[in-house]
């Protein structure tokens, strides 16, 4: 919970409270609120309120300025604690000197006028961990895991691609192993921060922590963190993983007693991390019975989300089938099935199936209390694309061509020109397979690289825009005859 005025932000539970009461506010509004705020006092920028805000939609910049006025006008006298900064963009300010804030104009709650201390944290000094999702299914056996896991290891990372549910499978652990600790679950949200600086914040506040002066640095949180038994939670890294891995290698060093929980599409690269990969959930293969397709985790969360809204989905044999096929083409991704099963409230379960060629289009309208990310299947994708460099971004949108298993010598033979060479493709694929967006797997000593489908309709997508869709088609036409010819 963070103290504005006299507002209170619950970003976890996306509402603004005044006096106990949630008072209304937009969605947008709320999310350019939940930017400027977890930003402590950062300028935040009118392009980084873009890109998190609306990630998958081109905009107007006045669109800023529509709900930044909705949320000054419910903020009354506290409008001024949004500071416009002309030409620049928007930040916290202080308002008043009796207030005892730090420099961020949020509001400490407690501790000497010259600490660093949580707003509005807790007695216990722990950030509420959000409760876990309803109907997580699937995930029994990787929730065992990760609490035995935890007891090994000091960091432990759960790696896996946009939309698998690393952070429900987080939340879920995180409860679960709770009680092999002495002090409370510390949440953090790293979704809409981006410096180091806001990082540390971040966590000094979530876990209650003093630091004595104005400005935050790692050591002063270790020390703070020294000795306390209890687990930490970083959620959402990805976009900044070099800070987060250089603050945890900090936090865990001479630090038994802590344990650090991080969510991420790709590993920190630390030296006391341990890396575990979310998997999707179970799908059916093609040909499979009813009793068996219902025995699928995926089509049961399908199932469920459905049911929650049109009601008797699944209620004969071919509407089974049916779901069974959106859930394997879906590659059992729960966001993306979610997303699937809202549809079928306007479209029916076969209007969904007859349009996932067309997914990155239909599959939107998630919940509106998700991240902006988490409510459109393209979103989430976007998120991925924007952190990866040049030469991974052309790797990605060439792979598109392959609709099956490739080994990195047909990738070469494909992608592989004078001006993106194998030098290049090297680095690349490592990099999307750190990033969850491309899958390995080893036949032998051959490494086998894939796509899932979504991807390879977000990656032709991408292909399309660049326009190098014909040439790359064209040369991969012409290397399947030369591999049958090797071949013979």
């Amino acid at each position: 919970m963070i103290e504005l005025g006299r507002f209170q932000i619950d970003l976890e539970m996306r509402t603004l409270q005044q006096n106990g009461k949630t008072v209304q506010l937009g969605s947008r509004a709320f999310d350019i609120l939940a930017v400027v705020a977890s930003a402590n006092g950062r300028l935040v920028t009118k392009d980084e309120l873009m890109n998190t805000v609306w990630p998958d939609t081109v905009v107007e910049e006045n669109n800023i300025q529509v709900h930044l006025s909705a949320l000054r006008k419910v903020l009354g006298p506290d409008r001024d604690l949004i500071l416009t900064v002309p030409g620049r963009g928007y930040q916290l300010r202080q308002r008043r000197k009796d207030a005892l804030p730090d420099e961020t104009g949020v509001r400490a709650s407690g501790g000497r006028a010259s600490d660093v201390r949580a707003p509005g944290s807790q007695a216990s000094g722990a950030r509420r961990l959000p409760q876990p999702k309803s109907g997580l299914l699937g995930r029994g056996l990787a929730i065992r895991q990760i609490r035995a896991m935890l007891e090994q290891t000091h960091v432990l990372t759960l790696v896996g691609a946009g939309g698998i549910g690393k952070t429900s499978v987080a939340v879920e652990a995180a409860h679960h192993s709770s009680s092999d600790f002495a002090e409370p679950v510390c949440f953090v949200e790293l979704a809409a921060l981006t410096t180091g600086e806001a990082v540390l914040r971040a966590i000094v506040e979530s876990c209650g922590l003093s630091v004595p002066g104005p400005q935050v640095d790692v050591e002063q949180v270790a020390a703070a963190l020294a000795r306390r038994h209890r687990l930490l939670l970083l959620d959402n890294a990805e976009h900044v993983i070099g800070i987060v891995a250089h603050i945890v290698e900090a936090l865990v060093a001479g630090n038994d007693a802590l344990r650090v929980l991080v969510t991420s599409r790709e590993p920190l690269h630390i030296m006391p991390e341990t890396v575990f990969r979310v998997e999707p959930l179970e799908a059916p293969p093609p040909h499979s019975t009813d009793a068996d397709i219902l025995r699928c985790s995926a089509v049961n969360l399908f199932l469920l989300h459905a049911n929650s809204l049109q009601g008797k989905v699944g209620s004969d044999s071919a509407e089974i089938q049916l779901v069974g096929e959106i859930c394997r083409r879906l590659d059992g991704i729960p966001l993306a099935i979610e997303l699937a099963a809202a549809r079928v409230v306007a479209l029916g379960v076969e209007g969904v199936y007859r349009r996932l060629d067309d997914r990155m289009a239909i599959l939107s309208g998630g919940y509106r209390t998700a991240l902006p990310r988490h409510q459109t299947l393209r979103a989430t994708f976007d998120w991925s694309f924007a952190i990866l460099d040049h030469n991974a971004r052309s790797l990605f949108r060439r792979l598109a061509v392959f609709g099956g298993a490739f080994t990195f010598e047909a990738m070469c033979a494909v992608v592989c020109d004078e001006a993106y060479t194998m030098a290049n493709a090297i680095g690349s694929i490592g990099e999307l397979v750190a990033k969850s967006l491309v899958s390995v797997e080893f036949d032998g000593p051959v490494a086998k690289y894939r796509l899932s489908e979504s991807t390879r309709v977000y990656a032709m997508a991408k292909l399309q825009a660049e326009g190098e869709q014909e040439d790359i088609t064209a040369r991969h036409a012409r290397y399947l005859p030369a591999t049958r010819r090797s071949a013979a």
